[in-house]
């Protein structure tokens, strides 16, 4: 393979430069949202007809939209991008250890902002080399393995010859990469009789192939891969609605992390994306493939903070045990999402309250119950422990490495669970100061100390109640009925003027009360719109809001199961119409 032109420098210059894989789209055909909706906050339940309009079905003079915008591919949109244009097994952006996905979300609470679904990225300088070095690595591997021989054969590859054969392999695999067909003036930049065009610098003087090695580099690193488009037509008045072919991109990749597949690029052809319908058929079908299913955990453990517990480290002298189970608690939370998700109701109430989990031994051990074995649902009647919030994960994570953390745990139910309002302490001048450690006293004694400040107090107040509730677990999420020799006390009295004011004897009782609770419902509605939308700042407010006005108008079941909110946005004008930029 010829290398010496390959370097990241040019192959990026071109990218920079406009000249390939610009990020403006082309279309195949623009598609309605096609639904009954009045406004955004209508009914979402019909699908498109005569009487909806090819805007999506309402008025927008009332409605505010997403910007119209690009975004780039998570690293995991990228693994499994490249996977399925060349058949790797590689995924590059962990073998490669590209830059961690910069996330959006409540960016002050104790485990950092939430969804890496963000339309914030871009390819910095560390990434771009990063990006050059996975494309020379995929290529190679490609071309080793017969992959790119296949998809570019070529009988006569001297001259001209290998030229057409060149142009042939752009349009058919550019179009998969680019998720929709090239422009004349992009193929004219990967392929023409120019010298300076990419097949020519890096065929002329090689061979045929290292023309198509290049080509493919270049495609690799080229915006029109890199970056989704939610454009729709530039010259159409606000709102926009995306073309066919973006409205199965955002489709695939919200769904399933990957590029549409042949059946929804069909769909897309045929006009069915055009309709709420035709919408939630395909997401249905997306969310129950095996992609589907996986995605879909990965955007409830990101919600929740939990995805990377196998990570955290705690002190080996307090929590000698976690190191050994720490992946397994990681296990858990996917293998009990996934349940929920698939295998049972699939609701909120469950994903809160369920008295059973799926845990290997050495996890089971530590929760003091028998598993139940690989797969297989492990009761939990006879220990204190119910729903997610109450598993090794949630538990871990919000803590420190050497203690529970009533903030940590209360923080991360006011914001990612209640949506409760809370101040950045930061921004009123606040320096956070933590009790110190003292091993005469329990750690609840400790914090209700530090709330007695009267400039901590008004926060605090709810914070540290909320946590309290958990301190029958420790730090790594082991039950515990004493501390420091001292009986633990999880009983607590919320009174903040909110939904949840009560009595709690401990974590369980919360959780079963935040599990009725409508504005916990609500709150997933506002996480569901952030996990789908890639932004959750004061820009799309008013389109979060309209979001909850369509959740609201769902029957009564279906606000609490999670795939069914999604499909309501899935279905809503939101998910296709952009303001113009």
């Amino acid at each position: 393979m010829n290398t010496l032109p390959l370097a990241a420098g040019l192959v990026m210059g071109m990218v920079a430069s406009g000249c390939i894989g610009k990020v403006g789209s082309s279309s195949t055909g623009t598609a309605g949202s096609g639904s009954s909706v009045t406004g955004v906050g209508g009914a979402a339940g019909a699908s498109g007809g005569a009487g909806a309009s090819a805007g999506g079905g309402g008025s927008s003079s009332t409605t505010a939209y997403i910007p119209a915008r690009v975004r780039r591919l998570t690293n995991a949109e990228y693994d499994a991008s490249v996977q399925t244009l060349l058949g790797t097994t590689m995924a590059p952006s962990v073998t490669m250890s590209f830059p961690p996905d910069a996330r959006q979300g409540p960016a002050n609470s104790p485990a950092g902002a939430a969804f890496t679904l963000n339309d914030g990225q871009r390819v910095d300088p560390v990434l771009a080399d990063k990006l050059d070095a996975a494309a020379q690595a995929l290529v190679f591997e490609a071309r080793a393995n017969g992959k790119l021989a296949a998809l570019s054969p070529c009988a006569n590859p001297a001259g001209a010859g290998g030229e057409a054969c060149a142009k042939t392999f752009v349009q058919a695999f550019g179009a998969k990469a680019y998720r929709r067909p090239l422009t004349t003036d992009e193929i004219a930049g990967l392929v023409s009789s120019s010298a300076t065009s990419v097949y020519h610098v890096g065929a002329d003087g090689y061979a045929y192939t290292d023309g198509i090695d290049l080509l493919t580099r270049v495609l690799l690193q080229s915006a029109g891969f890199l970056y989704l488009t939610e454009l729709g037509d530039a010259a159409a008045a606000s709102p926009v609605t995306l073309n066919a072919n973006e409205i199965a991109a955002s489709l695939s990749y919200l769904l399933t992390s990957g590029p549409p597949d042949d059946t929804l690029a069909g769909n897309a052809s045929s006009g069915m994306l055009a309709t709420a319908d035709g919408r939630e058929s395909e997401a249905r079908r997306l969310i129950a493939s095996p992609a589907g299913r996986a995605r879909f955990v990965r955007v409830v453990r990101e919600w929740l903070g939990i995805e990377n517990v196998a990570h955290r480290e705690k002190a080996t002298s307090v929590y000698p045990d976690f190191a050994g189970v720490a992946s397994s608690m990681e296990d858990e939370s996917r293998a009990f999402i996934d349940e929920v998700l698939n295998n049972s109701t699939g609701t909120l109430a469950e994903l809160l309250t369920a008295d059973w989990t799926i845990v290997d031994g050495p996890l089971a051990a530590v929760y003091g119950v028998t598993s139940a074995g690989a797969g297989k649902r492990t009761s939990l009647s006879t220990v204190k422990r119910r729903g997610i919030l109450n598993q090794g994960a949630f538990l871990s994570v919000f803590a420190n490495n050497n203690s529970s953390h009533p903030v940590f745990r209360g923080v991360a139910i006011m914001r990612r669970i209640a949506c409760l309002n809370l101040p950045d302490p930061g921004a009123l001048g606040i320096v956070v100061s933590f009790p110190a450690s003292d091993t005469t006293k329990t750690t609840r004694a400790r914090f209700e100390a530090h709330a007695a400040d009267p400039m901590c107090a008004s926060c605090h107040d709810t914070i540290d109640e909320l946590g309290f509730t958990f301190e029958n677990f420790d730090g790594m999420g082991k039950t515990r009925t004493t501390e420091n020799n001292l009986s633990v006390d999880t009983k607590v009295t919320l009174s903040a003027g909110s939904e949840i004011d009560g009595t709690y004897a401990d974590s369980n009782a919360l959780a079963a009360a935040l599990a009725q609770s409508p504005s916990v419902k609500a709150c997933l509605a506002r996480q569901i719109f952030h996990s789908a939308a890639g932004r959750s700042d004061s820009t799309v407010a008013a389109a979060e809001s309209a979001f909850v006005d369509i959740w609201k108008q769902l029957p009564a079941a279906q606000q609490g199961r999670l795939a069914d909110v999604l499909v309501a946005y899935i279905r809503s004008p939101l998910f296709v119409q952009r303001s113009a930029p």
